[in-house]
């Protein structure tokens, strides 16, 4: 076949552009977004400084400020399109505007946006690309509300947010408690991979000197992190009444956040704090949770935790109820002193409780259950409560099962 002479220029032509729309189908097939009338690069262009701002008047500079900060609101509207201008057209503003509001605002509107397409996508590009300008922003601006803003946000886009771990680490030093916070929680974010930051998070959490809300956010960070060497300092400060409550219980949920890593070697000095007359209703609930999510390792404390099933909360007593629960096959010889507990615990005048007690005796199992165990609870599935009637049935099943080898 001879191809005409005129068809040599029309074939690589329609290629290029058959290439193209392979490449980039949104952009070969979309028409320019419109927002109020006006194209995406007009509101782009709003973006861009006027020759000479520095010498412009206040009033002059406002006018321009307004007009840039409506860009900006325009291009997040915009960001259903999934047009590729609209991220870096945000983060020149980020990186070059000269006031600090838009800046920030900026960097709010960037991982907003980022999120958005990402979703839409189903795309993590847009989020690394958001996640770079961020980490750039709190690695440079002069401004410290900026960098709290870049360190709040590299907090949303986890876990394409790792590269800035070392950023964020350098940002908890900082003495701005905003930006401290704000770098302490994109850390706790992200997870057993931002562990590498756990010795500084060690220091500002011991820090005497530290801010309340830094150092309970640093105590929630290693929590998550699952750090044992910060145990010491965690049980320090639960431990002491002259602590405001308000990094006592953080340092409690912590110890809850790590489960067995913990150890029983803490159970004891926690359980002696559900005893102690002067400890705080909430945090005996903190630390009911604490023993509880050590499981097994909880044992050490049972004596603390037979006493404490006779405190006025309610929620203290079901939630030891559920520790002992977990416990039950290493009490040996002192089982019967707190299966005979367990058992009071099921005439309680909370329904909770009550149901909290059958629960544990179910948990427990037939190898840990006698005659009055079954007695009592084949008595429960006759109760008033339909929980409890219900709840009994299901124990008495299990208890009546064939024990395990």
């Amino acid at each position: 076949m001879v191809v005409p002479k005129h068809f040599k220029v029309i074939i690589p032509v329609f290629m290029l552009f058959a290439l193209a729309m392979l490449c980039n189908p949104i952009l070969a097939f979309q028409e320019e977004p419109v927002f109020q009338g006006k194209k995406l690069s007009e509101w782009e262009a709003l973006l861009k400084l006027a020759p000479g701002y520095d010498k412009l008047s206040d009033a002059e500079k406002e006018k321009s400020t307004r007009s840039r900060r409506a860009g900006l609101i325009a291009l997040e509207l915009m960001a259903n399109s999934l047009d590729n201008r609209i991220l870096p057209a945000m983060m020149l503003v980020l990186k070059n505007d000269p006031e600090e509001k838009l800046r920030e605002t900026a960097a709010l509107s960037m991982t907003r946006v980022a999120l958005k397409m990402a979703e839409k996508a189903k795309s993590s590009s847009t989020r690394q690309y958001a996640a770079e300008a961020l980490k750039e922003a709190l690695e440079k601006d002069k401004s410290i509300r900026v960098k709290e803003i870049a360190a709040s946000s590299l907090g949303k886009i986890v876990p394409e947010s790792a590269p800035a771990i070392p950023a964020l680490i350098l940002a908890i030093k900082q003495k701005d408690t905003g930006l401290r916070v704000a770098a302490v929680d994109a850390l706790r974010r992200l997870g057993p991979e931002a562990k590498g930051a756990a010795p500084d998070l060690r220091i500002l959490a011991s820090d005497a000197t530290a801010d309340i809300i830094s150092k309970s956010f640093a105590f929630l960070a290693l929590g998550n992190f699952r750090d044992v060497e910060s145990i010491p300092v965690l049980l320090q400060t639960v431990q002491d009444a002259k602590m405001p409550l308000e990094l006592r219980l953080p340092a409690a949920n912590a110890i809850s956040m790590m489960g067995g890593e913990a150890g029983g070697r803490i159970a004891e000095k926690l359980g002696l704090l559900l005893i102690e007359e002067g400890t705080p209703k909430d945090l005996k609930i903190a630390v009911s949770i604490a023993l509880d999510s050590q499981e097994s390792f909880a044992y050490p404390a049972w004596k603390s935790m037979v006493a404490a099933l006779k405190d006025r909360d309610a929620a203290v007593r079901s939630i030891i109820l559920h520790c002992l629960g977990n416990t039950g096959p290493k009490f040996q010889k002192d089982f019967k002193v707190v299966q005979a507990a367990v058992l009071g615990c099921v005439n309680d005048s909370a329904l909770e409780v009550r149901l909290a007690a059958v629960e544990t005796l179910g948990r427990w199992g037939p190898e840990l259950s006698d005659d009055e165990v079954l007695k009592k609870v084949e008595s429960l599935t006759k109760d008033t409560a339909k929980e409890m009637r219900e709840t009994a049935a299901t124990v008495l099943k299990r208890l009546k099962g064939t024990p395990s080898n």
